[in-house]
């Protein structure tokens, strides 16, 4: 009899995370979706070399926790925390043919290393905007190419 209780939001996600984390995208693979299975194989050509190696024989599987899962329907956010900062980071799951899936689209993966993985400390909202330093007096740009005449 085969249990069910590792087709969860959390035990998926933790799985994920730890391969991740070992640089194991084969293994990664296992728990995400075809847009996320790219999104690692692109991650997986960059991760090779000495630099690697060391990340591999460094990673734990405690080197993360997971602090909380919101489940909504066919869709899950996992939050956790890294061993080296407190901020709290999430990932996206959604349910595919009735297994939980790791969700990463490329705008996401682009935001964070490891990627879908979402940076809750900062409040995204106190970004200052950018001051226009052009002055008002100031002669319109030309084209740095004269016309052919």
């Amino acid at each position: 009899m085969v249990s069910c209780s590792s087709n969860n939001p959390k035990a998926v996600a933790g799985k994920f995370l730890k391969a991740v984390n070992k640089l194991d995208f084969k293994e990664a693979k296992k728990y995400c979706d075809k847009d996320t299975q790219d999104l690692l194989s692109l991650m997986e050509s960059f991760s090779k070399g000495e630099e690697a190696d060391k990340a591999k024989a460094n990673a734990h599987d405690d080197d993360f926790i997971i602090t909380k899962v919101e489940e909504n329907g066919d869709k899950a956010k996992v939050y956790y925390k890294t061993k080296e900062s407190e901020k709290e980071t999430s990932i996206d799951l959604k349910k595919v043919d009735g297994k939980w899936l790791v969700s990463i689209n490329k705008e996401q993966g682009g935001k964070e290393q490891g990627g879908g993985m979402h940076d809750h400390d900062e409040d995204e909202t106190n970004i200052p905007e950018e001051d226009d330093t052009t002055p008002d007096d100031a002669p319109e740009a030309q084209d740095s190419i004269p016309a052919a005449q």
